[in-house]
């Protein structure tokens, strides 16, 4: 609910004594959370009335309903409240802080305006943070998107995911297809005192990029063009920051001076250490960097039991060898040998669907310069030289588990590590893809990257590219979308090797950019297990 990828309950009690409930919207729950004393936190899944049931009962929401009173009374301001019932249904009180909100009831659209006018984009939702404002749309699907967001447009996008807070000093207005009042974008956007209207059904469809809007988020309404009106309104109303002169936020300001800054930039820089550290944020940035060197150096500096690793038979043994980590595999296999129908790991069946998709052509045909520049490099590359004989560094290997899959692959001289965590919750999925190698010249490896790179950010990746290698990530979305990228991902892993051959010659880079776009619909189009 806090991260906006579901909808949740809204129950609204009047603040007449005595209190009752006068409008309530029910969503439909699919799963709940359970804690057991020797599972932990399990997910149970929900069907028929449990599923419609509200998430508290009448009696429950009164008296949650008269503690928010007690505490706005007692602070004096209307409160941000987060409490829990036991299971004895005794409510515990968690934390609360000032309740960001824009005075005065929700507006109600202007009298001139009607629903059967085009003016009118669309209307509905929940009134996340109210007020009006007017800019240009800007569509976002992507984390990339954030680079490109422009200062004064109206955020548009499906999910109200955390990720877009960073824009919210920048946004004039945010509208989301998804999400709920009581989510973390929906705080912010309080905090900022940006217009926020969540829950727009076909919101990503209705509104163009770049058009011209006016957003009345109290009034649950979108406008095309500047309704001054409207504007007029809001601006008349004024904003007040609720902190603003408390001992809290004088205390805050002073100290964040310790916290915010980050100094720390470039990670390969030199100066990237712990002594250069100087606030909180150099220190999380230094610690989250080394983390991620450390993940993917798992593999080379742990060694594995070469028998405690499966080789894949796929119609016959293959020059891959499996990992079981955890529950990987269906069943207990007791031989050398494991077949693709005993495997149990999503990403990894994904990963080899991708692969086995298209039948690879083989090489491209190169001309003689292109050969030369292999020859050169396969002699003086010292990189492309494993250095000691191990069978290791002839494999490659998969270590799985049943939603997470890590690739380490050397195809002759082109290199990939391919990891990912793919289950049923959405925010926790993630694709990670690095990319380097080839024999042919610096130029020629550059543009593969690039061109590879290209491909990716069509279907959502971020990609960033240093020198030549490619790291692109991608993460936040649901299941079915995640298995679809790791196909593309197996797919480009075969299909563009070697191609750093081709790449000072447009025609030939044409010619396999349309036959790739062409190869990866068709993957997106089969059924799963289907390639």
């Amino acid at each position: 609910m806090v991260d906006g990828s579901v909808n949740c309950d809204l129950t609204v009690v009047s603040r007449k004594k005595p209190m009752t409930i006068i409008r309530q919207e029910i969503k439909d729950k699919d799963v709940k959370f359970v804690c057991y004393p020797q599972e932990g936190l399990c997910r149970v899944e929900l069907t028929g009335d449990v599923g419609r049931a509200p998430s508290v009962d009448p009696d429950q929401a009164l008296a949650l309903a008269e503690l928010a009173i007690l505490i706005e009374d007692h602070y004096g301001c209307p409160q941000d409240i987060e409490w829990a019932v036991t299971s004895d249904r005794e409510i515990k009180l968690l934390q609360c802080r000032p309740l960001q909100q824009m005075p005065g009831k929700e507006t109600d659209s202007p009298g001139d305006i009607q629903d059967d006018d085009d003016t009118v984009l669309a209307r509905g939702g929940i009134t996340a943070s109210a007020g009006v404002a007017c800019g240009q749309v800007f569509l976002a699907d992507r984390a990339v998107d954030i680079l490109q967001f422009p200062p004064g447009a109206v955020l548009v996008t499906h999910q109200a995911l955390p990720r877009w807070a960073s824009l919210l000093n920048r946004a004039a207005a945010v509208v989301t297809e998804q999400g709920g009042f009581a989510g973390h974008l929906a705080n912010v956007a309080r905090e900022f005192a940006v217009p926020a209207l969540f829950g727009v059904a076909g919101a990503v469809e209705k509104l163009r990029n770049e058009e011209l809007v006016t957003v009345d988020a109290g009034g649950r309404a979108i406008y095309r063009g500047r309704i001054e009106e409207l504007l007029l309104k809001a601006d008349s109303n004024g904003k007040k920051n609720l902190m603003e002169g408390s001992p809290v936020f004088d205390t805050l300001k002073d100290v964040s001076r310790h916290i915010i800054p980050l100094t720390l930039i470039d990670p390969d820089a030199k100066e990237f250490i712990p002594a250069n550290c100087t606030t909180f944020h150099d220190i999380t940035r230094y610690v989250h960097e080394k983390s991620v060197q450390e993940m993917f150096n798992f593999g080379k500096e742990h060694n594995f039991s070469e028998r405690s690793s499966k080789q894949l038979y796929y119609h016959a043994p293959m020059m891959w060898w499996i990992l079981n980590l955890d529950d990987g595999f269906k069943e207990e296999v007791t031989g050398k040998y494991i077949k693709i129908e005993n495997i149990g790991s999503r990403p990894m069946l994904a990963l080899w669907d991708g692969i086995v998709a298209i039948p690879w052509d083989g090489p491209p045909p190169i001309d003689g310069k292109g050969l030369m520049s292999v020859m050169f490099q396969a002699t003086q590359n010292t990189s492309l030289n494993t250095g000691v004989k191990s069978k290791y560094s002839e494999r490659n290997y998969f270590m799985i588990s049943k939603n997470y899959c890590c690739l380490n692959s050397r195809l002759g001289f082109h290199f990939c590590t391919i990891e990912a965590l793919i289950g049923d919750r959405p925010s926790e999925n993630y694709i990670s893809f690095q990319f380097k190698g080839g024999a042919a010249d610096y130029d020629r490896r550059l543009k593969r990257v690039v061109f590879v790179g290209e491909i990716l950010k069509e279907y959502g990746f971020r990609a960033e590219i240093k020198e030549d290698t490619l790291i692109s990530r991608l993460e936040g979305h649901d299941q079915e979308f995640m298995i679809s990228r790791l196909k593309i991902i197996g797919y480009l892993s075969i299909h563009t090797r070697q191609l750093d051959m081709i790449m000072t010659h447009g025609g030939k880079v044409t010619y396999y950019r349309n036959k790739i776009t062409k190869d990866i619909e068709t993957i997106l189009n089969q059924p799963a297990g289907q390639a």
